[in-house]
């Protein structure tokens, strides 16, 4: 395996909640109403900008890019503060993520969130250290399905430790169809974790699981081999 690159929310920590809430929260403001449905249906895996544009324009609600950007910084102060209270690892992330990193295996993250909430997040379940490269939605042209991102996480992982890298022997993990979408059009294997979607929708993968408690960085080898 060249790489093993992990999407963020959903994934390695117990945020979906979070950013529900807080979406919820800056849209309210706005006189639009998004229910909880609704974002694990369909704004699940979109980034902040992408969410916002499409709440709204689902509700009849054109917002500006300028009032993007404002409704975009609220959130992330809300998300931050609710990241320093309380946020919890999902099982066996973390422990995936160190034991790969201790086998020498270069671990990127490719996410939809902001780089600060990753990094605030990352660094309160004792993730962080374990990341070669960060790669999110300040950085990536067009989000998710857009495998952009995906190419972006990789091609930083073989600069920074030179070494060749292959997508089709790298390895993301990720719980989202849009993401999934997005990594195989980057040529990359796919696991799926079923933390925010059934497995029938997350059928696209190489492979789905219940929880990365189940899974080993041998598992993992195997999807490449």
């Amino acid at each position: 395996m060249d790489a093993l690159i992990f999407d963020f929310d959903g994934v390695v920590v117990d945020s979906e909640p979070v950013h529900c809430a807080t979406f919820q929260q800056v849209l309210r403001t706005r006189g639009v109403e998004m229910s909880r449905e609704d974002y694990y249906c369909r704004y699940l895996g979109f980034d902040d900008h992408d969410c916002f544009l499409h709440a709204g324009a689902d509700a009849g609600t054109r917002f500006s890019e300028d009032e993007i950007a404002r409704m975009t910084a609220e959130k992330t102060v809300l998300v931050q503060q609710a990241f320093a209270e309380s946020i919890q690892p999902l099982r066996g992330a973390v422990e995936l993520i160190a034991s790969a990193a201790s086998c020498g295996v270069p671990v990127g993250v490719c996410s939809g969130a902001l780089k600060g909430e990753i990094e605030l997040a990352s660094r309160t379940v004792g993730a962080l250290d374990h990341f070669t490269t960060i790669v999110s939605a300040e950085e990536v042209p067009a989000g998710k399905p857009d495998p952009s991102g995906y190419r972006m996480t990789l091609e930083r992982l073989a600069r920074l430790t030179g070494r060749p890298m292959r997508a089709d022997r790298s390895v993301v993990v990720e719980d989202a169809p849009a993401g999934i979408q997005a990594a195989k059009g980057a040529g990359m294997k796919v696991l799926a974790v079923a933390n925010s979607y059934s497995v029938e929708e997350l059928a696209q993968a190489d492979r789905i699981v219940d929880s990365l408690a189940e899974v080993t960085v041998d598992d993992l080898e195997r999807l490449v081999s």
